[in-house]
């Protein structure tokens, strides 16, 4: 019998510490689990402000790509707004590009501009006499 309480003893007071144990290690644990979920959440923030900065840039850089794709697939008679070159009909390709380069650096509302535009008028009606073709104003 006394064999019998002793170990009663024993296994009551192993039950009483039991939950002390777990209290005497349970701030420790949950500090450490605590900072750990803290770190995880700073991570967590700073990888989803990345990709929300990432998917702007790639959405500029697709606003971008499509402007630059519309400009250089647009139909001459669009490079140029709605008006077509004079004569475009009796150009070649390299001449579209030369008059609109031509064009572009002397600008078409310049004196330089509206001298260049005549003296190309003039060089296509001259084309279009001696091809014997009706050049449409």
């Amino acid at each position: 019998m006394r064999t019998k309480t002793g170990i009663g003893m024993l296994v009551a007071a192993s039950l009483a510490l039991t939950p002390l144990i777990g209290l005497a290690k349970g701030p420790q644990n949950g500090s450490q689990g605590n900072r750990a979920q803290v770190e995880q959440s700073a991570r967590d923030l700073d990888r989803d402000r990345v990709r929300d900065r990432d998917r702007i840039d790639d959405q500029a850089r697709d606003r971008d790509r499509s402007r630059d794709q519309d400009r250089l697939h647009a139909p001459d008679s669009a490079k140029l707004g709605d008006k077509a070159i004079y004569g475009q009909k009796l150009m070649t390709v390299q001449e579209r590009i030369q008059y609109r380069e031509q064009l572009q650096t002397l600008g078409a509302n310049t004196k330089e501009g509206t001298k260049f535009i005549a003296q190309h008028r003039d060089k296509m009606q001259k084309r279009a006499k001696e091809k014997g073709v009706d050049l449409d104003e």
